[in-house]
Order: C-alpha cells, then structure tokens, then sequence
C-alpha cells in the first residue's frame, strides 16, 4: 500500500512539475521587463505629435453637437473630452456611462430622431448610389427644413464649416472611447447644400459649397483619425456629386457661375491625397496609449492571449507587417499605386511554438488591409478630374464629346487614359479602386 502511495506522489510529483515547467516555458517571457524597444524608425515617425489644443479647433463642438439645445456645443465637447481623459488616471477605461452622458449633454440625446425620419435620403451615400442628392431633394420638397431643433442644428453645422481645424483628439484614449458623431455632422451638411439649391439655385449651392468644401478639404489634410478623413472624403464626394447634378439640369452657366465652379473643382493636392497622418495616428495609439489605459482585460478578449502579449512588441509587429506597406502605398503615384495595391499585405509569418508576443501575434494575423482607405483618396481626385471634364463638355457640342473626352487633360486617375464615356447611357467614368464603389456622373 505505501509503496503504491510512493508511485502516486511521484507522478503527481512529476506531473506538477512538467505543467509548472510548461507555465514557465509560456508565460515568463511574456513578463513585462522582456518586452521590446519601440523600433527607431517608429520613434523617430511619433517625434511631432498633433496639438489638438488650438482655437477654432472643430472636434470640440463636433463631440458637443448632440447636446440639448440650450447648451453650447464647444462647451459640451471639450468637457466631454475632458472627462473621458480623466478616467485613465483612475484606472478607468475612456467612455461614459448614461448618467454621465445624461449630465453632459442635458438629456437623452434623442432630439434629433424626431426629424432624421423625414429624411431617409440623408444616409444615402454618394460612392454606392449615384442619385442621393436628388433623391434628397425629393425628401426636403416633401418635408421643408422647419423643424425647430433641425434648424439649430443646421446653426450649429453652419458655425462648424467656418473653423480652422479639425484634428482629433485621440490622447488618454482607448477602444472604449465614443467617437464624435460624424454621422449627425454628415446629415446636416447634405441638408445644408439641398436647401440651398432649392431655395436659391445655382448660386446658393455654389456658395454654400464653397463654404463647406473650404472645411472639409481643410479636414482632409488636418484631420490624423482613419474615421474623420473617411468623412472628409464622403463629404467632398457629395459635394461635387451635387455640383455635377447642377450642372447637368443647369441649360447654360453665366462666366461667372463657370468661374466658380472651377474654382470649386480645383484638383486635390498631395497633401490632401496622402494618408500619412492617419498612418501616424493609428501607430501612435498603439505605441503610447496602452501606456495609460486600464491593466484590465478587454471585453471578448481570450484571457490566455490577453497574457501572452508584449504591447511594444505587438506594436513593433504591427508596423512591420501593416503600416510599414502601408506607409510605401501611400507614397505612390495613383498608377502604382493600383498596380500595387491590387494584392493585399500579407501577414508575417510566426510559429505557435513561441510563446513570445504569441497573443500579439495571433490577434493581429488578419492584418488589417489601408490599402482601401489609401484608395478612396484617389478615387474623390478622379471624381474631381470626371465632373471638371463635364464642365468642359457643357460648351462642346454633344456630337464633339468623344474627341473632347479623347484629348481632354482630364484622364482616368489609374490608367492616365480617357475617361469611360457611354453615350447609349450617356454616362462618364471609370472603375473606382474598389470594385463595390461607383465612380461615374450622368453628362
């Protein structure tokens, strides 16, 4: 009896031990005082971080915009921003709770449903559909702009497009913190420019785009999150979809409603094409915000990967295999770069028998693909170059536009050959980086 006792402990024994061994093989070197070094040439992109504190900074009553009419929007913004990057410092994450949001924002926050319903084309987007504008102008003939509270809004839009700035304010943030409600700023504005045409024609929509297209291409190079520069695109998308709709119904232009227009179609510069602040952004919260963040295990999240990631090496490991192709698409002319972009990033290749940054690895193995963000930027300059050709063929006979189109400086952004004309359908275009998006105009 006592020597079977003496094999059974020496098993259990053995088996401790083993498992113990095996914990140690995984787990050790995942202790925080193994991890990596920022590599150089991360430390070296995050050496001139954005200042979001500057006046006419739009973020501000961009994250207030949803509060009770009574209240100031740059006010609510910046407390709302303000609170939210508190909470770090407490060992929180940065969100808000209902009773929080109650309190900032004075109320629900539900007083804009009211007249969202009425206008179900307000969500209509450009790049997926090529009839939102009219579509909306059916919606506003249907039901006008009277309601109180959108009138405010339409207020508070208005007051947004004259500020300076738009950069976003990411510091003491974290995958728990709300994002400004683009999507409220988006319907306001596509209201904004329906009404104008309708109520005052061409000239009321060429002034208020002008005003409208000034901020949100400003946004395009200021802004430094993938979210807002995606709406800075969507944004001037639908601007120049309405101009080119104007221009269309419109059976002749004055020289100074011509002049405007091209003013307003001006090509996009490299700096408002380029992603890198974006690019930045991304590796920047990656590489400092978790410095700051809850200890606490994200919600979803495998506990097991959870303990087996190094954050700086994950960060390391993300640059190599995301962001550093990222950042070599992004400086390519718009040729290379839908020769090169065609085949997305491939993830690195890792064995799961290190168990270093083994959860790190495992959670980034999708790799995420900019390739189509990089894209759309080159898309809205090829939306550009279409509708200024279709200002070009409004003073050239319809029977001439096959060669005006031939010889036209205006070329397809990809190929730098002439645009897609189909005169059966009577449509201009050519094929957008992605292959779910339209990128063509009615003559």
């Amino acid at each position: 009896m006592s020597h079977a006792r003496s094999i059974l402990f020496k098993v259990i024994t053995r088996t401790t031990f083993v498992i113990g061994l095996a914990l140690a093989i995984i787990f050790i070197p995942n202790l925080s005082i193994f991890d990596e070094k920022l590599l150089p040439e991360i430390t070296e992109r995050l050496s001139n971080p954005p200042n979001p504190n500057i006046n006419g900074n739009a973020i501000y009553p961009l994250y207030g915009i949803s509060a009770a009419t009574g209240k100031d929007p740059d006010a609510v913004g910046k407390s709302v921003i303000q609170s939210l990057q508190s909470k770090h410092a407490k060992g929180e994450f940065a969100n808000l709770t209902q009773d929080e949001r109650t309190t900032l924002y004075g109320g629900d926050e539900k007083w804009d449903a009211e007249w969202q319903t009425a206008y179900p084309a307000a969500d209509c987007t450009p790049r997926k559909q090529t009839n939102c504008f009219s579509e909306l102008m059916t919606d506003v003939k249907q039901t006008p702009l009277i309601h109180p509270r959108l009138i405010t809004q339409l207020e508070r839009y208005r007051r947004i497009i004259q500020l300076p700035h738009l950069i976003e304010e990411t510091r003491l943030m974290d995958y728990t913190s709300p994002l400004p409600n683009y999507s409220l700023l988006m319907q306001l504005g596509k209201l904004s420019q329906t009404s104008a045409y309708q109520t005052q024609g061409l000239d009321g929509l060429l002034a208020n785009s002008e005003e409208d297209m000034r901020f949100w291409r400003m946004a395009l190079a200021d802004s430094h999150t993938t979210l807002g520069r995606m709406v800075a695109i969507a944004s001037l998308y639908r601007n120049v979809a309405a101009l080119s709709h104007a221009i269309k119904q419109e059976s002749a232009l004055s020289s100074t409603q011509l002049q405007h227009l091209q003013a307003l179609l001006k090509p996009l510069t490299i700096q408002e094409v380029n992603l890198e602040k974006v690019l930045v952004s991304e590796l920047r919260f990656g590489a400092e915000n978790w410095q700051t963040a809850p200890k606490a295990i994200p919600e979803g999240e495998s506990i097991i990967l959870w303990t087996l990631t190094q954050p700086v090496a994950a960060t390391n490991w993300f640059y190599r295999q995301t962001l550093k192709p990222a950042f070599a698409l992004n400086q390519m002319s718009s040729v290379e770069f839908y020769e090169h972009a065609q085949t997305p990033t491939t993830a690195l290749i890792f064995s799961r028998f290190n168990p270093y940054n083994l959860g790190g690895k495992i959670n980034l193995a999708k790799n995420w693909q900019y390739a189509p963000y990089i894209g759309r930027a080159h898309d809205l300059a090829g939306i550009y170059s279409l509708v200024a050709l279709q200002l070009e063929l409004k003073t050239i006979a319809k029977q001439d536009w096959p060669a005006a189109i031939k010889s036209s400086h205006h070329k397809n952004p990809y190929t730098k050959k002439p645009f897609d004309y189909d005169a059966a359908t009577n449509s201009l275009g050519f094929s957008c980086f992605s292959a779910a998006d339209i990128c063509q105009i009615q003559l």
